[in-house]
């Protein structure tokens, strides 16, 4: 389990996805705080956000378990 966690981390791009999705939806809870009404498009963009981070994720596990079968033992 905690190599999968560090695996995760190490995925390029999702920290950086992590800190725009941050970024998102503390400028929605500003707009929902100011009564703008304007938290919608906010919201959505940090939703996108998680769910490609989600796919990211995923694409790059594969990749990696596809690249380790791929790899030859080797022999002494």
């Amino acid at each position: 389990m905690q190599s999968i966690i560090r695996s995760i981390v190490r995925t390029p791009g999702v920290l950086f996805m992590a800190i725009m999705t941050l970024g998102f939806l503390t400028n929605a809870g500003v707009e929902y705080i100011n009564y703008t009404g304007n938290e919608g498009p906010n919201l959505l963009a940090a939703a996108a956000l998680v769910m490609a981070q989600a796919m990211l994720v995923a694409v790059y596990q594969v990749k990696r378990i596809q690249q380790k079968r791929n790899t030859p033992a080797i022999k002494a």
